[in-house]
C-alpha cells in the first residue's frame, strides 16, 4: 500500500474525503498535511491532526492535493516527485506524474459536444466552493432571517437567501479557472452563489440541437429531483430537452468520487 500525503486546507472536505478512504482503502497509510493557518483553524479535539512541516512530504509515494500550497510550501509540493493525484490545476514540475481531476463545472462543460460560442450557461453554485466559512455563514444567516437579527459574516455580506452573487469572487479556486477558461473560449456564462451548503446546477441552452461527448450513462437521465435527493449521490445528473440540458450534483461529493475512483486505481 503507497505512503499517501493528503495536503488539504478545508475540514469540510477532508472530513467526507476521510471518510470514503477509511472505508474503502482501510489498509491506507497516510499523513495529513497543511498550513498552519488552517491547523490553527481546526478544534481543539483535532489538535495536532494536521502535519504543518512539510518536509516529510517526500517520504510519500502518493499525493492528493486538495488544496493549493501556499507560498512558503511551494517548492516541497511542487517538486513532489511521486504519483500525485490533483484537484487544483497546479503546475508541477516536468516529468511529474500527475492525474488531474477537474472540478464537478469543468467536468460537465468540457463535455458539451457543441461548440462554446453556440452555447449559454447559467451556473449556480453552493456556498461549499468557499469551504467551511462559506457554509456556516449560509447556516448563521438562515438563523438569522428568523431571528431577526444581523450576525457576523465570514465570506458573504449579504443574506445570500435573497440577494444572488453574480460574478462572485472566486479567484484562486478551480471553480473560478474553469469560468475565466470557459469566457476565455467564446462562452457566455453568468455564475450565481445559491443559499445551498453542496448542491450546484448548471442549466446550458444551445441555439441548435444539444449534445454531449461522453457515451449515455455519462450523465444520468432523469425527470425529476430534489437537492435532497441529489446531495445523497456521487454523480451528476441530467434532465435533458431539445436544446437545453440542466445538470444537478453535490459538488463535495462529485469531487471525492472522481478522487476516490483515481486513488483506487493508483494503489490497486
Amino acid at each position: 500500500m503507497l505512503k499517501t500525503a493528503i495536503f488539504v486546507d478545508d475540514y469540510l472536505l477532508l472530513l467526507d474525503f476521510l471518510s470514503r478512504v477509511e472505508n474503502e482503502i482501510p489498509l491506507l497509510e497516510y499523513t495529513i498535511y497543511g498550513d498552519s493557518e488552517f491547523a490553527e483553524s481546526l478544534e481543539s479535539t483535532a489538535e495536532g491532526y494536521v502535519e504543518t512541516d512539510l518536509s516529510s512530504i517526500k517520504e510519500a509515494e502518493l499525493l492528493v492535493l486538495l488544496a493549493k500550497p501556499s507560498n512558503d510550501s511551494e517548492n516541497i509540493i511542487k517538486n513532489f516527485d511521486g504519483t500525485i493525484i490533483d484537484i487544483t490545476g497546479y503546475e508541477f514540475a516536468s516529468g511529474s506524474e500527475v492525474f488531474k481531476i477537474d472540478e464537478p463545472v469543468r467536468k460537465v462543460l468540457k463535455n458539451i459536444a457543441v461548440p462554446i460560442a453556440d452555447v449559454s450557461v447559467t451556473v449556480s453554485l453552493p456556498v461549499c466552493i468557499y469551504g467551511k466559512h462559506g457554509v456556516e455563514d449560509l447556516m448563521q444567516q438562515t438563523r438569522n432571517i428568523f431571528s431577526f437579527e444581523d450576525g457576523e459574516s465570514l465570506i458573504f455580506h449579504n443574506r445570500i437567501a435573497f440577494n444572488k452573487h453574480f460574478n462572485p469572487l472566486i479567484a484562486g479556486l478551480p471553480v473560478g479557472k474553469t469560468v475565466d477558461d470557459f469566457v476565455e473560449a467564446g462562452g457566455d456564462v453568468s455564475v450565481r452563489i445559491s443559499p445551498l451548503s453542496t448542491v450546484f446546477e448548471i442549466d446550458v441552452f444551445a441555439k441548435d440541437v444539444f449534445g454531449l461527448k461522453e457515451d449515455e450513462g455519462y450523465f444520468p437521465v432523469e425527470g425529476f429531483f430534489t437537492a435532497s435527493d441529489i446531495s445523497e449521490r456521487n454523480d451528476i445528473a441530467v434532465i435533458p430537452r431539445r436544446n437545453s440540458y440542466t445538470f444537478v450534483g453535490d459538488y463535495v461529493r462529485v469531487l471525492i468520487e472522481d478522487v476516490m475512483k483515481k486513488m483506487r486505481e493508483v494503489v490497486g
